[in-house]
């Protein structure tokens, strides 16, 4: 009761009340919202990384009929026998009526002191033809982008199209050009991001030039370059270099069906043939045959890439054989056991189809079921433990070979290379207590609402408390006719022949002046509500006496 009496007395501790209340809803509106534009969770930074590796294979032949049995001896037989006139090779030859199909292959590689977080590598091969000092004219494009510090980029080399592209072009100029080459260019972009910052963008670029003649093709440049450049207080190597593979029919002069970059294709007189010459081989995506197969040795190259810094990395490879005949029975051999590597590696292996040939005879008498065919898969399990600043990776990646192998053929996949990504770190986590800050804001916000309303109820009370009943009365008054009363300053004065004629309640005053069409004037004086209308001589009037007056309406 004392609170509400020194409220309802004192005009200043209303106005105190109503600030606080508005202070407080104010601040709680200001709480709320930034509580709920807060974050809930928060993002954590994240790093891919990449599982990579490759089978390779060669297959050893016996001598054969097949492949011929005139080999040449290996390169180093080759400098014995010829000296060192041969080391300093400016230009290959091909004789095209033996050719059967060229490819060629463009490789890169990027090398920095400085560990990196990512390279990328575009690459960008062009074949065009030149008429020197008259025209050019741009052939084929091929283009590929790695994620990788060493790319490669296989293209076929379509010599019968090229020159039927040249001749199209003579015809439309009609000049037969005398001198006609190929320039064959590859330009690298290279971006490496550092791991300790920063980012070296570079350009490489490197060409050679085929020339075509009626019975040769003859390349002309060297097809390795490469260079030492830096970028900044940062150092780092480029190497580029072109390969090359052409198919032969079987011809006297080199006694082989392939010519490869390796194996320059220079025949200047009669090899001497060892005692033992070196065994014939045959690369990757052939049939082969098991009877004239001396051997098969194959290779597994694993790269493991992550965006962020590897402090540490080691891997556990096991590589298996899996011999099955399908739909009934299967049986698995370890190749290779478990072997410890770290970092990058390249692991070589045997794979015996001797003794696989061997085996599947013995299970076939054993249970008396046999087949025409049999899957003969290379599997490889990489357990990788690789440490980061975001956490460890621990995975086993694993890589299958699949091959076929028949009674007189085997031929294996030709989907040598394969890859797998993965992520660590990242993702979201709550943020503590971002919930808990929007509870103390919201019961401040209801207590200030509540509070401003009680304060408002409170005023209408005081207001109405300190009313007299004649004001209440007027008040009422004023909202039931507002339609009709007009509030003026000072009524006419009372003319001498006018006839005032009181009237007992406003209700009465105002159906009389609905009936004259009149308004209802009204008039405050001396703390009395005068209403009346005029009607010419007669004025019909109502008041609302001050009680203390004494005064009767």
């Amino acid at each position: 009761m004392k609170t509400r009496e020194a409220f309802s007395r004192s005009r200043t501790v209303r106005l105190a009340c109503l600030a606080a209340a508005a202070a407080l809803l104010v601040a709680s509106g200001v709480g709320v919202g930034r509580s709920l534009s807060a974050p809930t969770e928060i993002e954590l930074p994240g790093a891919s990384y990449e599982h990579k590796a490759e089978f390779d294979y060669v297959v050893y032949l016996k001598p054969s009929t097949l492949y011929g049995d005139s080999i040449l001896p290996q390169e180093e037989e080759i400098e014995e026998s010829y000296g060192e006139e041969e080391e300093e090779e400016e230009s290959l030859v091909f004789f095209r009526d033996i050719v059967d199909d060229a490819e060629m292959a463009f490789s890169y590689k990027f090398d920095c002191s400085e560990p990196t977080a990512g390279v990328t590598s575009e690459v960008v091969v062009t074949i065009t033809a030149e008429s020197p000092g008259m025209w050019q004219k741009e052939l084929r494009r091929f283009e590929e982008s790695h994620q990788a510090k060493e790319v490669r980029l296989e293209f076929p080399l379509n010599l019968d199209s090229w020159e039927s592209k040249v001749d199209e072009i003579e015809d439309d100029i009609g000049i037969e050009s005398e001198d006609l080459q190929f320039i064959i260019e590859a330009t690298v972009h290279t971006t490496a991001g550092l791991a300790k910052g920063g980012t070296i963008e570079d350009d490489f670029s490197h060409s050679i030039t085929a020339i075509l003649e009626e019975k040769t093709l003859e390349l002309e440049g060297d097809l390795r370059v490469s260079g030492e450049r830096s970028h900044e207080e940062t150092s780092y190597q480029v190497e580029g270099w072109f390969d090359y593979e052409v198919y032969l029919e079987f011809n006297d002069l080199y006694g082989l069906v392939v010519l490869r970059s390796e194996e320059l294709p220079v025949a200047p007189a009669p090899p001497v043939i060892t005692e033992s010459p070196p065994l014939q081989t045959l690369g990757p995506g052939q049939v082969y045959f098991p009877n004239i197969v001396d051997s098969i040795e194959a290779s597994l190259s694993y790269q493991f890439d992550c965006d962020e810094l590897v402090a540490q990395q080691s891997q556990e490879v096991e590589i298996t054989a899996i011999v099955e005949n399908p739909e009934t029975w299967s049986k698995s051999l370890v190749v290779l056991p478990k072997t410890a590597e770290d970092g990058d590696f390249t692991v070589s292996f045997p794979v015996d189809i001797h003794y696989f040939n061997e085996l599947i005879d013995a299970i076939e008498e054993e249970t008396g079921v046999s087949g025409s065919s049999y899957n003969l898969n290379i599997k490889a399990d990489v357990h990788t433990i690789a440490e980061t600043a975001l956490g460890t990776v621990d995975e086993i990646y694993s890589q299958t070979l699949e091959g076929k192998l028949g009674r007189n053929t085997l031929s294996f996949g030709e989907e040598l290379a394969q890859s797998q990504a993965g992520s660590i770190g990242g993702g979201t986590v709550p943020v503590e207590g971002g919930n808990g800050w929007r509870t103390p804001w919201l019961a401040g916000l209801v207590v200030a609402v509540l509070a401003l309303c009680y304060l408002g109820w409170s005023q209408r009370r005081l207001r109405m408390a300190g009313l007299s009943a004649v004001e209440v009365e007027a008040v009422r008054v004023g909202k039931k006719y507002k339609q009709v009363l007009v509030d003026i300053a000072e009524l006419p004065a009372v003319k001498a022949n006018e006839m005032v004629i009181p009237l007992g309640t406003l209700d009465a005053l105002v159906r009389v002046a609905d009936d004259l069409v009149k308004p209802v004037l009204h008039q405050v004086k001396a703390g009395k509500h005068i209403y009346c209308t005029i009607d010419g001589a007669v004025r019909y009037q109502f008041v609302i006496p001050h009680p203390d007056s004494g005064e009767a309406s």
